[in-house]
């Protein structure tokens, strides 16, 4: 059998919002990642570090 090559796709999420009024804040300036999406950004760093990652798309 040939060799195959594969595409492996990851899908992440933003971390936690620090949001503590529950505001539906969308694209709002000032709401940043609270201190457990800092951790969650570093967790899914780590997770991807190794992998040969070659195209990263975000939103705006």
């Amino acid at each position: 059998m040939a060799d195959q090559e594969r595409t492996v796709v990851h899908l992440l999420r933003h971390g936690e919002v620090f949001n503590p009024e529950g505001v539906l804040y969308g694209r709002l300036p000032g709401y940043y990642l609270s201190d457990l999406g800092k951790e969650m950004a570093i967790r899914a760093a780590d997770a991807l570090a190794g992998h040969d990652v070659s195209h990263v798309i975000s939103s705006p």
